[in-house]
């Protein structure tokens, strides 16, 4: 509770939420300073008539944008992620924290399931396929284990191919592992007819699906793939702390928007244009936006030319469709019929006399 009345800057603010149709309490307020959600007003001289505390411009919005998306249990960070996407000037010291976290701490456990993958790649195996495969491999091992929105919208859709439709999970997460291995590679491996087969099935460009799982799918595939298609330079975790830290408000702003736009025009495609705007009223899609600000953040910095982040995702799942398209018409019967394969079979087919090794 707060110690003394609240000041005539807090009954503004309460007022002015409960206008808006947002209960919202003194201790409220004061719980969201102490975390750093909202900022500490200021003592202006008003003249013969004194002293008096006042917020910064955008404070109002602010509060209702937490008041808004305030729930019992939410995390501060959630709730800075969500106001910020939501359009409210959050501080930048919580927001920053928030982003950060929501990044690394994401970021840190994928690494480490990778790395606890391609651990357990049996030796030798490395020489045959290389460790650009090994690696591609471990992603995609790593993302099957997480068995989320992807992976369950990914199994649905390849078992829409015949040879699938009563397949074993098991036959069905090894052509799986394959269509995410080659999402992971550093180049698509358009010329392999077999997993363009898959990768056109998972993908499903065709099929009207559950929206939020749709959404995961493709937006999974056009991170992927505008990876691919992107000049790479390796960037330190460091470093991308340290150019987050440097973000002025301006910055930020403006991230949020290049990200806001992508993440809308990626939604209003898998609703079939029913839709324009994603819900980032969720946490889970708050986090991933977070994650999307910062791999553009760095990305953008070595992409040639002006490039928004939602033309790169709109060519990313653009250029994809056509490579689909084209390996279905240079492939004729063998598209309708792929082949399933595990790593054996992969060797098998890519190694061997008639490959030269």
């Amino acid at each position: 509770m707060p110690r003394s009345e609240p000041s005539k800057a807090d009954q503004d603010l309460i007022h002015h939420t409960r206008a808006q149709g947002y209960a919202v309490s003194a201790s409220q307020l004061e719980r969201w300073r102490r975390r750093g959600l909202l900022p500490q007003p200021t003592r202006v001289y008003r003249g013969r008539h004194g002293t008096a505390s006042v917020y910064p411009d955008g404070t109002s919005d602010l509060v209702c944008a937490l008041a808004r998306h305030s729930a019992p249990g939410r995390r501060s960070d959630d709730l800075a992620l969500l106001a910020f996407f939501d359009g409210a000037d959050v501080p930048d010291a919580a927001l920053k924290l928030a982003i950060a976290r929501a990044y690394f701490n994401s970021r840190l456990r994928h690494e480490n399931a990778v790395a606890q993958a391609a651990a357990c790649v049996p030796e030798g195996w490395e020489t045959v396929l290389g460790k650009e495969y090994e690696t591609a491999e471990a992603e995609a091992r790593t993302e099957l284990a997480k068995g989320g929105r992807v992976v369950r919208q990914m199994r649905i859709n390849l078992r829409r191919l015949p040879d699938l439709a009563g397949a074993s999970q098991r036959e069905v997460d090894e052509r799986l592992v394959g269509v995410l291995v080659g999402l992971n590679r550093l180049r698509l491996p358009e010329d392999d007819h077999e997993f363009m087969a898959d990768l056109s099935a998972a993908l499903a460009f065709d099929c009207v699906q559950d929206v939020d799982d749709v959404f995961a799918v493709w937006e999974y595939a056009a991170i992927s793939h505008s990876s691919q298609m992107a000049r790479y330079e390796e960037t330190s975790p460091e470093e991308r702390f340290d150019l987050l830290l440097g973000m002025s408000r301006e910055d930020l702003c403006d991230l949020r928007k290049e990200v806001r736009t992508a993440v809308d025009q990626m939604w209003h495609r898998a609703t079939w244009g029913l839709e324009p705007e994603a819900d980032l009223s969720r946490p889970w899609m708050a986090r991933r936006s977070a994650g999307m600000l910062m791999e553009w953040m760095s990305a953008r910095q070595v992409q040639l030319g002006k490039v928004s982040l939602a033309d790169l995702y709109f060519l990313s799942l653009g250029h994809l469709e056509l490579c689909c398209l084209a390996a279905e018409r240079s492939a004729g019967e063998v598209w309708q019929h792929p082949v399933g394969e595990g790593r054996a079979g992969f060797i098998a087919r890519t190694t061997g006399p008639r490959h030269g090794t």
